[in-house]
């Protein structure tokens, strides 16, 4: 019985809504998660669960003001200013796992949301309006990357009459964009503290800040890890750390599970603890990955030998925060997202992960609905070709099952394989 299985279990029934809310349920959920300790192959897998645990139980149990944000907003401000961060987006993808997905779109159609948005997106909404989600008492946003979730996340605050905050981001980096970037930032901050009842303590947001910083510092020693022959860590693994990068950074706790995991991956270097048996070819994943059982990673790791050695999602894009000028730091790391602005950044960026990975092939899922991710990939493939790297755009959906075809999906990879063999 996995996670997912025990949770289901624990939560199902009438009562499932009700367990959300009760301190007593996130005490036995971590009961069960420490009686499966031995079942985690790796200790920053397992402190990473117990964390978001918390973290879940702070949002549900009201610990402090929790603020809805999506995953691109600077999560640095909210533990700097000592409120609940709670990422819809990141919500859903658990919501899947859960069991409760089939519902959540239900109760999304009913309300006519469109089948054309982001599935991320719909789930969520399907989870608020079914009582999964904890109330927000203000929701923060920002405009880049993605374009669904500034009007998704709009709609949020209006149902929950609360504060709705929206970060614009211009698509230039240049320092009027910091500048403009940078005074939004101090804004949002400011209203928010003042919207929520929350005092200004500058030595607690500079110290989110340089959490930031070390968590950032342990990430780079991760991925410069995973840079050596052969891996020691597969992707469906690595994929579980990506929650971090979406919700994480200013908290102690990414700093303290980037540090295990670092450490862990050194080890087993030093032991030659191979991730797969026989090395065979070494992959680059781009944008996120199914979170409904599968068989991709199963097919391509355990079975060809075919290593996700890194995922674009852990790149680490921007530089260190200067807690001296936290607003104006923190708009340059905005800002300075590969994702944002020509498509030429993101494929910069991928060229230089496929040199520094050693990567032999390219995998991209093509999300449905999520036009920042699909859009320009006839530019990446032609790039990849002039570099004579095989590539396969994977279509699917990350939270929506029914849009899985595991014939069609083996078939494609297979033929990928091909592809890898024949280089």
């Amino acid at each position: 019985m996995d996670i997912y299985q025990l949770i289901r279990f624990h939560l199902a029934g009438p009562l499932r809504r009700r367990a959300f809310k009760s301190p007593w349920a996130y005490r036995l959920l971590k009961q069960l998660v420490a009686a499966q300790k031995k079942r985690y192959s790796w200790q920053a897998a397992y402190e990473l669960l117990l964390n978001t645990i918390d973290q879940v139980a702070a949002a549900y149990l009201q610990q402090g003001p929790v603020v809805w944000h999506n995953v691109f907003f600077p999560t640095e401000i909210l533990y700097g200013l000592g409120l609940v961060p709670f990422a819809p987006e990141a919500a859903a993808a658990v919501a899947v796992g859960l069991g409760v997905a089939e519902e959540a779109f239900r109760v999304a159609e009913g309300d006519w949301v469109s089948g054309e948005s982001c599935s991320f997106h719909r789930l969520a909404y399907g989870c608020d309006r079914a009582g999964y989600l904890p109330p927000p008492g203000a929701v923060v946003c920002s405009s880049h990357l993605c374009d669904a979730a500034p009007q998704s996340l709009a709609a949020a605050a209006g149902y929950h009459h609360v504060p709705f905050y929206l970060l614009d981001v211009p698509h230039r980096q240049d320092a009027a964009a910091i500048n403009y970037v940078a005074r939004q930032l101090k804004s949002i901050t400011f209203s928010l503290a003042d919207a929520l009842g929350v005092p200004w303590d500058q030595e607690r947001f500079q110290e989110a800040l340089l959490a930031s910083n070390t968590a950032r510092e342990h990430l780079l020693a991760v991925n410069r890890l995973r840079r050596q022959r052969p891996a020691c860590i597969r992707g469906d693994e690595a994929h579980g750390f990506i929650y971090l990068m979406l919700a994480g950074f200013g908290s102690e706790a990414a700093a303290a599970v980037y540090r295990q995991l670092a450490a862990e991956l050194e080890q087993r270097w030093r032991e030659q603890r191979r991730a797969v048996p026989e090395e065979r070819a070494r992959l680059l994943w781009l944008h996120l990955r199914p979170y409904y059982p599968t068989e991709i990673f199963n097919l391509l790791e355990q079975e060809a030998g075919a290593v996700v050695v890194f995922e674009e999602m852990h790149h680490v894009y921007w530089e260190p925060l200067d807690p001296a000028r936290p607003f104006y730091s923190l708009a340059g790391k905005v800002l300075s997202h590969h994702g944002l602005g020509c498509m030429s950044r993101r494929i910069e960026a991928i060229l230089a992960m496929v040199d520094a990975y050693q990567v032999d092939g390219v995998i991209h899922f093509a999300h449905w609905g999520c036009r920042q991710s699909t859009a320009g990939l006839r530019l990446l493939q032609d790039a990849l070709r002039d570099r004579e790297i095989p590539f396969l755009n994977l279509e699917g959906d990350c939270v929506d099952k029914s849009k899985y075809a595991p014939g069609a999906t083996r078939t494609r990879l297979e033929g990928f394989l091909e592809m890898l063999r024949a280089v």
